[in-house]
């Protein structure tokens, strides 16, 4: 892993991780992780060392069996965590995903025929959605910051394992 800085950029590290809800049928899906972390580069401009995170890690959403006809949503808590020198303004952003549209996040079956609508929040309350828009976390050498899933109720859907890429970019 590497991580370049100039002038111009900030710090990012981005992580990918899949987003999966079992089916109703399936008692015991495994969720699947992804962890990828991409190098930020310089347009022709020339690089300095920078600091590097030792490591960022992301404990992904886990929602369980879904059931169409309950008419309570689904919640899950996942976690960033990340041990990088002290952060002046440190943000995270998530971005939509896979199969993003209509304003939702949407997790999809096998080929895409089917989705799931879900969204990603940064509070507990599941009020804020975590977006592209930047979020301050802690700035902190160690931490974890919590993130909220929900999938909405009431969704008629085919059953089958539902799954969702979305990529995580730390900026410090």
């Amino acid at each position: 892993m590497e991580l370049l800085h100039t002038s111009l950029l900030r710090h990012a590290r981005n992580c990918n991780f899949f987003v999966e809800a079992q089916s109703r049928v399936e008692q015991d899906a495994v969720v699947k992780r992804l962890f990828a972390a991409v190098a930020v580069a310089a347009f022709a401009l020339p690089a300095e060392a920078a600091p590097t995170c030792h490591s960022i890690s992301v404990t992904p959403l886990a929602f369980g069996n879904y059931d169409v006809y309950n008419a309570t949503p689904v919640d899950s808590v996942g976690t960033i965590s990340y041990s990088c020198p002290p952060p002046l303004f440190p943000t995270v952003t998530i971005d939509g995903g896979l199969a993003f549209a209509g304003g939702r996040r949407r997790m999809t079956l096998g080929a895409g025929v089917d989705f799931l609508s879900y969204d990603i929040y940064s509070d507990a309350a599941r009020t804020t959605v975590w977006s592209s828009t930047p979020v301050f976390v802690l700035p902190l050498n160690s931490t974890s910051v919590d993130f909220y899933g929900r999938v909405f109720a009431l969704q008629d859907v085919s059953a089958g394992s539902y799954a969702d890429t979305v990529v995580v970019t730390f900026n410090f």
